[in-house]
């Protein structure tokens, strides 16, 4: 890490309450959700098993390739589950896809020849508590043999299972606390035993929710929750995630190559945002979905139940409109990586199509356009604002820094403070280029949505874990900063992505923990104004390294800072990010009438390398401390501080 001067760091910010830089909307506030990695299933969801629905394919070999006796053992059982009790000659596992419960595949269990034994699948890894209910459901047809569901130490048996498709469900109470738990299904009389599907939820949910994730993101509580993509969107047809769970087909996902089980859809999604009391914001699917298809979505969203796709939400168990106002239209449509990827002219003709569809329906929606950064990828925005004169109100924007993720080796942490800290530099460099772009091309100019932005260096498929320290928690404070001080024309702010996948909020089958990301975050969601102020900063400045696609800088400024009003003017919120790695700053703020006492609230960390970790989920957190009158302003080193201050009344 670079090491800065050991001289004293002070620092002047002047603020200016007379200079309005514009209202701070609630949604820069917020964060998305998409279906990829751990995400969604196990993430906020509750379901335990994987591939519940037997969709995919299964192992066909020993080693890397067949030979005379390199046939996997499990060959015929779709994997993440695995053959229980295998025997070649007496048993033959099937992923029939003549005989199916949903989608067009089931698991079979055929036994040629008894043998006395329990053969079948099963599943294994599981985190069970002692003591604790779960929920299990599994869909077989049979030939009335008996069979034997086991959930760790605790047995379920099935008298026997009917020739027909039929749904059992009992409660389980496994008396061990274990991580390694299996669950396992099986049967030992001559004959088939197909299964459909199978489900293990833990019996306290929030509408199948895990309530300790609810929790946990309550503590931030997000503005809004952009769902569900991203790159997922661009080939989500609703229609398949709503009605009955067990019944929704699973697809192979073409944009991020995984298989979608359907379990969470529209009103799953909904219901979470309804707990952690969040609005919702969908993203239509513009890759392989027509107007039609968007339009009704919106119908089932807020038609009444008298309309046709609000009389089937109210059958599906929801019968009030949900009242989703704001919705992007198409996601990164510019991208080769995208299904549906278009040119600027013909994506600007597409969104009227579906702009219109979808305003016939609900004429009070938001709509958001796809933009890109600066003027990137053939001049898109030039070329979408030019074709789509005056019809686009608000375009969004994606900008994720340094890039190094796809290196086989990422960079070690140690060199990635200073690259991290200068990251929201460049931000700004992009945020401010983008606007010249766009008012050189509409007038007036449609609002910046920054909808996707965060660090991006060593997250890989299938999870994209990103370890997130003390640096990206400085780049987030700085990012928040430039936008409350372009509050004027930034209408939107989201991070990439709330849980596990680039994650704010980590989770594992046992806990959850913040990174010290979404406690910056929370900082500014917490403790803010209702407009943007005048807030400059003089500080020393740092050279600064290149990294992955991130510029050398010559001198990025130490010290960093914005500054919010409430709406009667008798509180000040100012937001400071302290670069410094091992120096406190002292602050000079001239003219700041302040009436009391303040209170700093602070994200530090031991070091400027600290991350929280779900054995140490504390190590960084949020603290407080008083500031009181005719006292020095003192931020810690490695610091992003929310300062609450109270001002004089003006005369």
């Amino acid at each position: 890490m670079t090491e800065t001067s050991n001289t004293d760091l002070r620092a002047t910010i002047t603020i200016d309450t007379g200079q309005k830089r514009g209202q701070v909307h609630d949604h820069l506030y917020g964060a998305n959700l998409e279906h990829i990695g751990r995400s969604v299933y196990q993430g906020h969801w509750a379901e335990l098993l994987r591939n519940r629905k037997f969709l995919g394919h299964d192992q066909m070999f020993i080693g890397m390739s067949e030979g005379l006796s390199h046939q996997n053992p499990s060959y015929g059982v779709v994997t993440p589950w695995t053959a229980l009790a295998p025997h070649y000659d007496n048993v033959l596992f099937v992923h029939d896809n003549t005989t199916f419960y949903t989608g067009t595949q089931s698991q079979r269990i055929t036994i040629r020849q008894a043998d006395g034994a329990m053969h079948g699948v099963q599943q294994g890894g599981l985190t069970l508590r002692a003591g604790a209910g779960y929920v299990v459901r599994v869909t077989l047809k049979g030939a009335g043999q008996r069979a034997e569901i086991r959930l760790g130490d605790a047995l379920w048996e099935i008298a026997e299972v009917a020739g027909e498709w039929r749904d059992y469900e009992t409660v389980l109470t496994p008396g061990t606390d274990t991580d390694e738990a299996a669950f396992s299904i099986a049967h030992a009389e001559e004959g088939h035993l197909w299964i459909g599907c199978a489900s293990v939820m833990p019996a306290e949910t929030l509408d199948g929710h895990r309530p300790d994730v609810v929790a946990t993101l309550r503590d931030w509580g997000p503005t809004f929750l952009r769902w569900p993509g991203g790159n997922f969107a661009s080939a989500y047809h609703w229609q398949d995630g709503i009605g009955p769970r067990d019944t929704r087909p699973g697809y192979l996902d073409p944009a991020w190559d995984t298989w979608e089980l359907h379990d969470v859809g529209t009103d799953e999604f909904l219901d979470l945002c309804r707990h952690m009391e969040t609005e919702p914001i969908l993203t239509i699917n513009m890759g392989n979905g027509t107007p039609e298809e968007a339009a009704a979505w919106v119908e089932y969203c807020n038609g009444g139940a008298d309309t046709p796709m609000g009389k089937l939400r109210a059958q599906n168990g929801h019968p009030e409109p949900y009242g989703v106002k704001t919705w992007f239209v198409g996601n990164e449509q510019f991208g080769n990586w995208q299904v549906g990827t278009c040119d600027a002219e013909t994506y600007a003709h597409r969104y009227r199509e579906f702009a219109t569809a979808m305003l016939a329906v609900d004429a009070t929606l938001d709509l958001i356009a796809v933009g890109a950064p600066t003027d990137l990828y053939g001049h898109w925005n030039e070329l979408v604002l030019k074709t789509a004169p005056g019809e686009i109100k608000k375009l969004s924007v994606h900008y994720y820094s340094i890039r190094t993720e796809k290196w086989t080796t990422p960079p070690p942490p140690e060199v990635l403070y200073w690259p991290k800290v200068a990251s929201a530099h460049e931000v700004c460099e992009m945020l401010d280029r983008t606007w010249e772009v766009v008012r050189a091309h509409a007038d007036p100019p449609p609002a910046i949505i920054f909808d996707e932005w965060n660090t991006y260096v060593a997250g890989k498929p299938p999870d994209f874990f990103e370890d997130y320290g003390m640096a990206d928690a400085l780049y987030t404070g700085a990012l928040m900063n430039a936008c409350l001080q372009r509050a004027d024309w930034i209408k939107m702010s989201a991070s990439f992505n709330l849980i596990n996948v680039m994650g704010n909020i980590r989770v594992s089958p046992r806990t959850t923990w913040k990174t010290p990301t979404v406690l910056v975050l929370e900082l500014f969601t917490k403790h803010r104004g209702a407009e943007a102020v005048g807030c400059e900063v003089t500080a020393p400045t740092v050279a600064t390294p290149e990294a992955g696609n991130l510029p050398a800088y010559d001198a990025v400024p130490l010290m960093d800072a914005a500054a919010t009003l409430s709406g009667d003017g008798t509180r000040l919120y100012l937001s400071v990010v302290n670069r410094d790695p091992g120096r406190a700053a002292t602050l000079d703020l001239p003219g700041l009438a302040r009436s009391g006492p303040a209170q700093i609230h602070y994200v530090a960390g031991p070091d400027a390398e600290a991350m929280n970790t779900e054995t140490a989920p504390e190590t960084v957190t949020i603290e407080t401390a008083d500031w009181p009158m005719g006292a020095p302003l003192t931020i810690p080193a490695h610091a992003v501080a929310l300062i609450d201050i109270p001002l004089e009344a003006a005369p």
